[in-house]
């Protein structure tokens, strides 16, 4: 009991794994299949309500509720330093940021579906990091990440290749639906353009979007140390986000609701 908590535990060499009960163990283990089951049905359910609800609205109110959320639990205000002016703008910069990948990465969703979204963009940083640094730095990381890179690589191309999209059909049209705007329509010609199908597009997109989130969150540990830490940047980018997604919701409603009114009056003149 001395040996394990005196000063000389470093010059012992006895610094190694900490080890765990069992039962605390499987606590953490059950925990995090249940929240790995929610956040699987959590995109599946997504899926379904971006049928009917676009995709800037879709997010903002995900954005507006998780900040409720997170406001209320973490009080990022009235714990830790007062945000500067400097900061405001780093963290406006950040929302901007987080609301284009989030953007991209739904957009995907309503591509590929909810399942190759699982396979391709719920990838951990540090499983992308390995990848990346098996594919482009000459260390090679040891077999084990290399076979997962490969695995990773093949199970993109299966994606790509097993796919019965109708490519000139799809060509033809920019199918948004209620998801029109200059942003959908940029990324269905942006898709068309590359000369594949809709969803081999979104498979692409993902795993862009994937790239550009594990970069991202790189970027932005230096404004975490800044703000006081993870949970409180996290706290003020979901607020930051509602508000510079809020004029373009204003905006999308607007819109929405003038065209639903001038189909009403085409179809009564009809």
């Amino acid at each position: 009991m001395e040996d394990k908590y005196s000063s000389n535990v470093l010059s012992g060499g006895k610094l190694g794994m900490v080890e765990v009960p069992n039962s605390r163990l499987t606590r953490y283990i059950v925990l995090l299949i249940v929240t790995k089951v929610l956040k699987a049905l959590g995109i599946f359910e997504s899926y379904d309500i971006l049928k009917v609800v676009h995709i800037v609205q879709f997010i903002f109110i995900l954005k507006l509720g998780s900040a409720v959320i997170l406001l209320f639990f973490q009080k990022p205000f009235s714990s830790g330093k007062v945000v500067s002016k400097r900061q405001w703008i780093k963290l406006m910069k950040h929302a901007v940021f987080s609301c284009i990948i989030s953007l991209l990465g739904f957009f995907g969703l309503t591509l590929c579906g909810p399942l190759r979204t699982l396979l391709l963009f719920e990838h951990s940083d540090v499983v992308v990091i390995a990848l990346l640094g098996v594919l482009f730095t000459g260390t090679g990381g040891g077999p084990s990440k290399t076979r997962g890179a490969a695995l990773f690589i093949i199970a993109v191309i299966c994606l790509l290749l097993f796919d019965n999209d109708d490519l000139m059909a799809k060509m033809a049209e920019h199918p948004e639906g209620h998801h029109d705007s200059a942003l959908t329509h940029f990324l269905y010609t942006a898709i068309a353009f590359l000369g594949v199908a809709d969803h081999k597009g979104g498979v692409v997109l993902l795993v862009a979007s994937l790239c550009l989130k594990v970069a991202f969150h790189t970027a932005s540990r230096k404004l975490s140390v800044e703000i006081g830490g993870a949970k409180r940047l996290y706290a003020l980018d979901n607020l930051v986000s509602a508000v510079v997604l809020l004029p373009w919701v204003i905006v999308l409603s607007a819109t929405t609701e003038v065209s639903q009114q001038n189909m009403r009056n085409l179809n009564m003149h009809q």
